[in-house]
């Protein structure tokens, strides 16, 4: 399998996307997430602050300020992910890799989630494999995590069109389930 080749094909069709049909697609999403007992019964929630071509969840997050909500940042070193709790828009800032993210001054990093909604490229709807963005960041985060004797639900957060074969890898982290405009692709 040549990630290069699937990574360019999930963004092409991302990219076929029109953004009114993203925020239709992010609104499914996250409505199915709401309805997922993992969701409801989570008190600290991991999430991602949308790029354009991810799933927009900002609107589950206003819907439940209830709930404490964590970001992912990469470290100035790009070494790894870390997660800090955003209370408002005060406590993000455009990071060194040319996107918003928490503030680390402003915005205290938790360790401990009940669920983590994880971004992609690609899913593979019948392992439950994620294809990232290449740097590994994710993986490196979530191992030491899903082997905890208390691990938080992972799931994968995509658009439909981005669910494709992937053959992982020895160091890549299978999502406990998948989360798409579609509904529940599987794991459930």
């Amino acid at each position: 399998m040549d990630k290069r080749s699937v990574r360019r094909s999930c963004f092409a069709a991302i990219k076929s996307l029109s953004a009114e049909e993203k925020t239709r697609r992010s609104a499914e999403i996250a409505a199915t997430i709401e309805s997922k007992t993992a969701f409801r019964e989570a008190k600290v929630i991991f999430s991602y602050l949308a790029l354009a071509s991810e799933p927009n969840l900002e609107a589950l997050v206003e819907r439940h300020p209830e709930k404490i909500w964590a970001f992912s940042r990469v470290r100035e070193d790009g070494s790894r992910l870390s997660f800090h709790e955003v209370r408002s828009g005060k406590g993000l800032r455009m990071g060194d890799f040319g996107f918003l993210e928490p503030d680390p001054d402003l915005c205290p990093e938790r360790t401990k989630p009940d669920l983590v909604l994880v971004p992609g490229v690609g899913f593979d709807p019948n392992n439950r494999a994620r294809l990232g963005r290449g740097k590994g960041h994710y993986d490196r985060f979530l191992g030491p995590l899903k082997a905890a004797p208390e691990s938080p639900t992972v799931f994968g957060i995509c658009f439909s069109i981005q669910q494709v074969p992937l053959e992982p890898e020895s160091h890549d982290v299978a999502m406990d389930g998948l989360i798409t405009d579609a509904g529940v692709s599987s794991g459930f």
